[in-house]
């Protein structure tokens, strides 16, 4: 659905509601065109964090050396 910014902003709880739906609104103004779609949030932080946290060692075992690790305040 194309629109303006006028509209846009006059019947946003319409073009919110069609974007929840599934559909694009275009906003057009003089110095271009805007996309407003809806984003589906994660469920749990497990499923955010899906694909950027990997585990690649036995992590019941200590990890660094003895002195490796060393805490600075």
């Amino acid at each position: 659905m194309v629109t303006n910014v006028r509209t846009f902003l006059r019947d946003f709880t319409t073009f919110k509601a069609r974007a929840r739906k599934g559909e694009t609104v275009r906003v057009q103004d003089k110095e271009g065109e805007f996309l407003f779609t809806a984003a589906t949030p994660r469920k749990s932080l497990l499923a955010a964090a899906k694909g950027r946290i990997t585990c690649h060692e036995d992590l019941t075992k200590p990890t660094l050396p003895s002195g490796a690790w060393k805490p600075s305040l």
